[in-house]
């Protein structure tokens, strides 16, 4: 027997034992413990969706009543009836770098409900973690729960391949019944990731703005502060005026320092008056971020601001009927049919179709201000509010026009999650009540960038494009054929660069506009030609049309506007409408 040979093999086997095991505990001493969210803030309040059981029976809260971490916890009141019932927590966690465990504290009420978790990964993929016999309530007080994310689990959806693709877009907990009537409350707190990542590498972290305030006004020399934990480089850009379309500029570049504090000195008076947005942009790691801060220039240089004195080429012919400059009192009303505009949608406001409410401008909490030459529509988290405004009234009454016309509007609004800023045309179906109706979105903006967003991301992060978008409403296979025809003829979305168009809906002002003649329709941005269609059915029979003007958030989409503390703006600098002379 050759011991020299067996006592080779024996060292070189201790020696990968020890490799293992170092290399499994520089693994473990590599996972650092994140804070991942300790339900301290009030943007903390997530959201509960139930199954089988009435909204009612759940509701959430931040509570004092039994803190673990800090001064709050996330408090659930729930009360299941029977067997095949539960509810879900969504919480809106975004986490950048890998993890591999998942703990929370639960202060039970020993009800034997069971509990789980869900996460929403950055290709749509659910991992469901949830074990019936060791997942349940049977314990009250406090208790750490810890969920291994590198565990067999349940997946649907997305790429379907069955690993973790980060970042991850959510976290839910799911609380389910105990197969009886349960009622009580459950507490939770102090979320923490087990992360490959340092904490600023691993949450999802964006730039903020500490002063000005979102939406202030400035001028002169105004000095803006920033956060922003994780990123070390900043640059400032922000559209100025000149030749043409202006020129977007560079305002400054700066270094944070180690906490992700900065700041730069903006010089107001050297950029337009009015409503303008500073583009912050850093990069952290493969990441890009955007940060669109919001101001209004109480100085500045008048440009392009106020109705032309000039018709648009593409009003040639056509006579001017009406225009709204926006420089003195608004009249928007949801009772007056003598106001120039009503705030919902006709009739009566039963379509609206913003998750943060379209609001009458009679009400304490309107959406709507007038300044200069400006409306200003704002959406707004604190006070439940944004803004719509029609030209066609609940009677029938108000602007509208047959083909040939031609609508135009010139505009600004926010790029923030969730926002949805629109001009459009609506065929008159209400005074004289006809089945069907024609709908032409000049444009259909959607802001938001990253994954789940609805924006459409340029190489570097920012959305650029919006929809044009044409729609034939209840009228039979042969309209929808050509509603489908139209949409396709679009080429949707529509990146205005390619035109040679050089900012977005979100940079600075633009023009929207839509020549409507019995035959064609066509779309323009600053007066160039976009997109084309053949004149849908009703339109092309001569059906008016009115115009619209909002401010929405959702459309389906998710809503944040915690960034911009829970607000978002869209100026308004005119509208105009042109009909033929002869009509």
């Amino acid at each position: 027997m050759n011991t020299g040979w067996m006592m080779r093999v024996f060292v070189s086997f201790l020696a990968m034992l020890c490799l293992s095991a170092t290399a499994l505990a520089q693994n473990a001493k590599a996972l650092t413990p994140v804070l991942a969210e300790d339900f301290e803030k009030a943007s903390s309040l997530p959201k509960v969706w139930v199954v089988n059981i009435p909204e009612s029976n759940a509701s959430l809260q931040l509570s004092t009543e039994h803190p673990h971490h800090g001064k709050q916890s996330l408090k659930l009141h729930y009360h299941f009836t029977d067997a095949g019932q539960y509810l879900g927590i969504d919480i809106p966690l975004k986490v950048e770098a890998p993890i591999h465990k998942l703990h929370f504290m639960l202060y039970g009420d020993g009800s034997g409900v069971g509990y789980g978790l869900y996460l929403t990964d950055a290709s749509g993929q659910t991992h469901k973690y949830r074990n019936a016999k060791e997942m349940v309530v049977d314990f009250k007080g406090w208790k750490e729960m810890v969920v291994d994310l590198d565990q067999g689990h349940e997946t649907w959806g997305g790429d379907k391949s069955g690993k973790i693709q980060y970042p991850l877009r959510e976290i839910k907990f799911e609380i389910s019944t105990a197969g009886k009537e349960t009622e009580g409350d459950l507490f939770f707190d102090a979320i923490v990731v087990d992360s490959e990542k340092s904490a600023p590498e691993t949450m999802y972290s964006f730039i903020s703005v500490v002063a000005p305030e979102y939406g202030a006004d400035v001028k002169g020399k105004t000095t803006v502060e920033l956060s922003a934990p994780g990123f070390k480089k900043i640059a400032v850009n922000c559209w100025k005026q000149g030749p043409g379309f202006g020129t977007d500029t560079t305002v400054a570049t700066l270094d944070l320092d180690a906490d992700g504090k900065g700041s730069f000195v903006f010089p107001a008076d050297d950029f337009p008056h009015g409503p303008l947005v500073v583009t912050i942009t850093g990069t952290k790691g493969a990441a890009t971020d955007h940060c669109y801060l919001q101001l209004y220039n109480t100085r500045g240089v008048s440009w392009n601001e106020g109705l032309p004195k000039d018709a648009p080429a593409a009003a040639k012919g056509l006579k001017l009927i009406f225009a709204d400059d926006f420089n003195g009192p608004l009249s928007i009303s949801n009772t007056d049919l003598k106001a120039t505009y009503y705030d919902h949608k006709p009739p009566n406001g039963a379509q609206d179709f913003s998750s943060i409410p379209f609001t009458n401008h009679s009400a304490p909490n309107t959406p709507f201000l007038q300044r200069d030459t400006y409306l200003r529509i704002r959406a707004s988290e604190k006070t439940k509010s944004s803004g719509l405004i029609s030209s066609l009234k609940n009677d029938g009454s108000g602007v509208k026009v047959a083909a040939p016309c031609y609508f135009e509007c010139r505009f600004i609004a926010q790029s923030a999650i969730g926002t949805w800023p629109a001009f459009w045309l609506l065929s008159d179906n209400i005074s004289k009540p006809i089945n069907g109706c024609d709908e032409l979105d000049i444009i259909e903006a959607y802001g938001g960038e990253g994954p789940g967003s609805p924006g459409f991301p340029d190489p570097h992060g920012a959305s650029w494009m919006y929809m044009i978008t044409p729609h034939a409403w209840s009228q039979g296979d042969a309209a929808k054929a050509l509603e489908d025809k139209a949409y396709k003829d679009m080429k949707n979305p529509c990146d205005v660069r390619k035109f040679g168009i050089p900012s977005s809906w979100h940079n600075t002002f633009h023009t929207y506009g839509c020549l409507v003649t019995d035959t064609d329709t066509i779309y323009y941005c600053d007066n160039i030609d976009v997109g084309r269609h053949k004149t849908l059915p009703l339109t092309s029979k001569g059906q008016p049309l009115y115009f619209l003007i909002n401010l929405a958030t959702g459309g389906g989409w998710p809503v944040d506007l915690s960034r911009y503390n829970g607000q978002a703006d869209m100026y308004v600098d005119f509208v105009r409408v042109y009909a033929s002379p002869n009509k």
